[in-house]
Parts: structure tokens; sequence; C-alpha cells
């Protein structure tokens, strides 16, 4: 099939493509990341080139319908760049960053400078060090170098330096040999700005798609180019301070602080986390194909031409509901319907994307079907813990995502907007979802081995929601009591333990797949092991009840808060499994029997 878009390919010096970036003739579109090479890696850049290895094609795309575009270079003289980067991003803000000496901003959103450090004597690249800056015997920063317009005055100048400090202080000296080699070394160094790269060009004809495609045919490193790419790109191009507010929108969720993003739960914001929200909640789209055209102007009825209203029109629109999104409050109140779920740490969350939608699905209830809070809370609470636990959002997400946002755009009032909630929720948490399908071995049940599931993090969702106590607590607290007061908002303090214990299991001969059983795990408020150790539940459980001095009435209170079957310390493994499976669905139940209340 002959292709609908033209290519080339060519070759640039490093001093022509670094050239090319200060004068803005070349941009840089964020299809991939910020810089986040490590230092050791632009020496080896430096080290392969030097050596003559090859170091990579670039691939460059012309596209000049953009206004603009987002640059490596602070300063530019094209407000237009010819070409923006597609493959190659990192080496050329590495190599752009030395040779003019320039900062840049890392993947951490912090200002960094690169300090690569040469030995002449034996062409030795090393990152830069006080030792090494102390050293002369080395060039501290090469970027010195690259920034000279000629060698012959830094030669004379390093090898002086050398004699005075190094070979004079130990009463050697620089034989004419040696000051050859160095020369020459230095020399060498110098004309990397003319070493040749392969370059990849292509044309303005072909779409997002096109280039895709080439990407990932002719990059040997599994990469792919996403519609989350090619959506932070048109932001870059047409409305680059709406992706810094995001990029910081992001920065600040990792950083401890108080009036931002940052949470207690740990949910640390991508870019695509926002792209998402914004994209459901402005667009009613979930698929980012969709997105991503309708900012390029797609006018959908006309057979995909591109129209240049139609993308101010979308712009317009974004700009207006970008900052919804990132409403210090909105996003705070969200994350109250979150924890309200029961969902109090980000580990208990398995699908990011059940967050997201959710919360898109949230702005919409406000801003469009003008939820008061209270309810709007309420549906957010019973939404999410539906889709966490049934992992809605895990297969066939935008296809999902986007079903709803359908059903729910026509809608004109509050009342359609909630029968839409509490009718797709019964449809999927049905009777024979609480009494066969989650107790069982299936997809998303509870007789499972492993860490936790949907499923068991669904439980730990219910005890917190119905405020079930800890097995064998001296004291009040409840699950969420010691969630909230220990957590660190990066992983959870309370530990489960197997209620089976481990060692005993083993003297049995069960294997991990049992003995790791979602049923065998209890959080426990216990702290002498060695009540419990490899001892069998007959032995240790009527131990520790008579050691707590607790009634009758208060084990079976007890039993109940934590899904165990009357009895169960005398039941054969494989029976208690299969009972307590059922009693902690039953708690599930009543845990998302107590959200549904609230509507």
């Amino acid at each position: 099939m002959e292709d609908k878009f033209s290519f080339n390919s060519t070759d640039f010096t490093v001093s022509q493509l670094v050239d090319k970036i200060e004068r803005g003739e070349l941009g840089l579109p964020s299809l991939q990341r910020q810089f986040v090479w490590k230092n050791t890696q632009v020496r080896d850049l430096f080290d392969s080139m030097l050596r003559g290895y090859p170091v990579g094609y670039l691939m460059l795309w012309e596209c000049p319908e953009f206004d603009k575009k987002k640059t490596i270079a602070k300063k530019k003289a094209h407000e237009t760049p010819n070409d923006v980067i597609i493959d190659g991003q990192q080496r050329l803000t590495a190599l752009y960053a030395v040779m003019k000496g320039e900062k840049f901003l890392d993947a951490e959103y912090k200002e960094r400078e690169i300090i690569i450090s040469f030995r002449p004597v034996d062409r030795t690249f090393e990152v830069g060090t006080i030792s090494i800056k102390n050293n002369p015997d080395w060039i501290y920063n090469i970027s010195d170098l690259f920034t000279k317009t000629g060698t012959y005055s830094y030669v004379t100048a390093f090898i002086d330096r050398l004699k005075k400090k190094s070979r004079e202080a130990d009463n050697t000296t620089l034989e004419d040999s040696e000051r050859d080699k160095i020369s020459k070394h230095i020399e060498e160094l110098y004309r990397l700005k003319d070493y040749k790269f392969y370059v990849f060009q292509i044309a303005s004809d072909a779409d997002e798609e096109d280039v895709s495609q080439v990407f990932v045919r002719i990059n040997s490193r599994g990469k792919t180019l996403t519609q989350n790419n090619f959506i932070l790109t048109l932001l870059s191009v047409h409305w680059d301070e709406g992706r810094r507010k995001i990029e910081d929108f992001c920065k600040d969720s990792t950083v401890h602080a108080s009036a931002t993003s940052f949470n207690s739960l740990g949910i640390e914001i991508s870019l695509q986390d926002v792209i998402r929200t914004v994209m459901a909640y402005a667009f009613n789209r979930a698929k980012l194909i969709f997105g991503y055209k309708l900012l390029r102007g797609t006018d959908f009825e006309k057979k995909g031409v591109i129209n240049e209203e139609l993308r101010e029109k979308n712009f317009d629109i974004l700009k207006a509901k970008l900052p919804d999104v990132m409403n210090i409050t909105n996003w705070h109140e969200f994350l109250k319907a979150i924890m309200n779920a029961g969902y109090f740490y980000d580990n208990m969350i398995l699908s990011k994307n059940a967050i997201y939608f959710t919360y898109a699905m949230y702005l919409i209830a406000k801003y469009r079907f003008k939820a008061p809070n209270n309810i709007n809370k309420a549906l957010a609470s019973l939404w999410f813990f539906h889709a966490a636990l049934t992992s809605l959002y895990s297969n066939s997400t935008e296809t999902v995502a986007e079903s709803h946002l359908t059903a729910i755009k026509d809608y004109s009032s509050l009342d359609e907007y909630k029968r839409f909630i509490i009718t797709r929720v019964n449809e999927s948490l049905t009777d024979d979802y609480f009494n066969i399908t989650l107790p069982g071995s299936g997809q998303g049940g509870l007789a499972v081995s492993g860490s936790g599931n949907n499923a068991w993090f669904a439980y730990v969702a219910a005890l917190n929601i119905l405020r079930r106590k800890v097995l064998f607590s001296t004291s009040n607290l409840t699950v969420r009591d010691f969630i909230i007061s220990f957590n660190d908002g990066k992983k959870k303090t309370l530990e489960k333990h197997h209620l089976f214990p481990k060692a005993y299991l083993k003297e049995l001969n069960y294997p991990d797949t049992m003995i790791n059983q979602m049923a065998n795990y209890a959080f426990i408020d216990w702290n002498d092991n060695e009540d419990i150790s490899d001892k069998a539940p007959s032995v240790y459980y009527p131990l520790i009840c008579r050691k707590m001095h607790l009634t009758p009435d208060e084990i079976n209170t007890m039993e109940q808060d934590n899904a165990l079957p009357h009895n169960w310390q005398n039941m054969s493994y494989e029976d208690f499994l299969e009972s307590r499976r059922k009693l902690m669905a039953k708690i599930i139940k009543q845990g998302f029997d107590s959200l549904k209340s609230k509507i």
C-alpha cells in the first residue's frame, strides 16, 4: 500500500542540531517526557560519540500548521520552529545542555545543570565531582570547551595549569609526547561538534497516526506514542500556559504542603490523569483519540477536515473547564468522597482510572446537574466503591467510560443522573454477585491468594465504612482509626496476619497458594506474637480470649466484626476458608448498602 505522507533521511552534525535548537528552528513537542536521563547516561553518550560508536537516529516532524511550539532553548530567534523532535529528545537535550552550558528542567520539575568531566591524557569521561574539580588532570566541565570558538588558547591554558599544579608539585616533567597527546585529545573532544546524526524527517502531510506508526516500527526500544502524548503536544503548541499549570498541579501532588493537590491518601497525579479527567468532563470523551482530534480541530461531520475555528472553539472550552479540574477545593472534596467509600490510602486502589473517571463524573454532577455537595459526594462514593470492587475501569477502560459519558450526555436533571448511578450500580452488584461471584474463585473473587485484589480491598473499605474493630483490639480503635491515625500518605502501617499461622499450615504441607488465601488474613491488634507463633487456632484463639477476659457476647461481636465463623478455630482449614469468604462478602454488601442508603 502506498504511503499517504512523505519523508526523507539526511545527516546533521551536532553543531547544526544545537544551533537549530538555539535559533528555535527545532522545537520540542513534549511527546515524550521531561529530561529524565541520569548524568551517567549523558557521560556515556559523549564517550560513545568520541569512540565513534553509533548512538541512534533522530526523528523529526515538520508541522508548519502549528502556531508555536515549546522549544528546548530559552532564547530563540524563530517564533515558529520548522521541525519538532519526535524521537531523540533526551539525547538532544543532553547535547544542547552540555554544548551550550544551559540548565534545564528534570523529571521532578527542578532546574538542573549537567557537568561532564574529561581527562585528556586517556580520553576518560566522568560525571563532575568536587575531587575532579580540584584535580588539574581533568577538564572539570566540558561545557567550558564547547562554548569556545577554538581550542588553541584553551589547550595552552590547560597545559600550563597542569604543569604548575601537578607536575611541578610532584617534581615531574610534562613530556612533549604527553603534551601532544593531551592537545590531540582535547581537539578530538571539541570536534564532537562535527559528529553526524542520522535524521529521519517526516513531512507535514503526516498525521499523528502516521507518526506513531513510523515511531513504533523503527524504534527498537519498544516505546510507543500515545494519544495522551499528542494531546500534551497540542497544549504545548496552542496553550503552553495551560500545560504548565497542569505540570504544577501534578508536581504539587508529590510534595507535602497545605492548600495544594497534595493529599493524605498519597495519590500522586500524572499529566495523563489530568488529561483524562478534563477530556471526560469537558467533552464527554473517554477515548483520547477523539480528545486529540477535537483539540486539533477535526470536523467529524466533514470526514475529518481540520477546521481552525473549531480548534479555537474547543480550546476555549478546555480553557474554561480545566480550572474546575484543578480547583483545589473540588479535588479535596472529591477525595473526601473516596475516603467516605472506605479507601484511605492509594495502595488500596488498584485501578487509578477509577479515581479520575469518577472525578470527572463528580465534576459533571456538580456543574452540569448542580448537585449539592453532600449528595454529590454520596453519589461519587457509591460509584467509586462499585467501580473499585468490580474492576470497572480495568478492561476496555476507555470504551466502558465513554459508554457512561454518552449515557448521561443528554440528561438535564440531577434526578436523571441519580437514577443512572443507582441503576448501573444495582445491575452490577446483585444478590447473586454477593452470594456467588464474590466468594468464588473467578476474576475479582475472594477465593484467591496473594497480597490483595479488588475484592480484598473492598472488604477493607467496608470495614472502614462500618467502623469495625480490629481483631483482638484492647481499645475501641477501629480498622478505620488505625489507618487514619498511622497512614503517612505513602503506605499502610496496619499489617494483615494469617489466622491459620503460616508455619502451622506449612507443617500440614499446604502450598503457599492455599496458605496465603485472602480469607486467611485479618487485621490483628496483638503484640505478643509468641501467643500465636505456629500454634493451631484451636490453641491460640481461646488462650488470647482468656487473656483479654472476653465474655461470650464480646467474642461473638469480635467475630462478627471480622467476618469470622462461630467456632472457626475448630474448623478444618478448607471449611474455614469457604465459610469466611461468605461472611467477608456479607460485610462488603453491608458496606455497599450503607453507602447506598445515603442517597
